[in-house]
């Protein structure tokens, strides 16, 4: 059986530790709520300068764990670049691209969130002909 509503002085209270914090358990606990219920008050807002607060707090936290992931992702290709086949080499290089890409994409989205300054659209053209042909000059190939 769901509580009581979460009042508006709770709904602030979480609002500040889920800001500070970027975590919904610590937001429910400062109220002594359930996590489920703070997280859908949260993101259901009525002001939606607030939701836009929560979703770009959400966002910032997963882009920084992607964020994290890309780096691991890039240092195993960055010996596959160099790579005899070319086939291998040319997979490395579109996605590193991709990963590229991606951030760009999701700084822009941030962006938009949060009122930052950022392109509307990130558009990324590489002729990876090239690219691979200018990584196979550098590596001596």
């Amino acid at each position: 059986m769901p509580g009581p509503p979460i009042t508006p002085t709770e709904l602030a209270t979480a609002l500040d530790v889920y800001l500070r914090t970027g975590s919904f358990t610590q937001a429910a606990g400062a109220i002594g709520r359930n996590i489920g219920a703070v997280a859908r008050a949260l993101r259901r807002n009525h002001s939606e300068v607030d939701r836009r607060k929560v979703y770009a707090r959400e966002l910032e936290s997963v882009m920084g764990e992607a964020a994290r992931l890309q780096r691991v992702a890039l240092r195993m290709l960055r010996p596959m670049l160099a790579d005899k086949d070319a086939k291998v080499a040319q997979g490395a290089v579109a996605q590193v691209n991709d990963t590229s890409r991606a951030s760009g994409t999701a700084r822009t989205a941030l962006a938009k969130l949060t009122g930052e300054h950022a392109a509307e659209k990130v558009a990324v053209e590489v002729d990876d002909d090239a690219l691979l042909a200018k990584l196979n000059r550098l590596t001596g190939r």
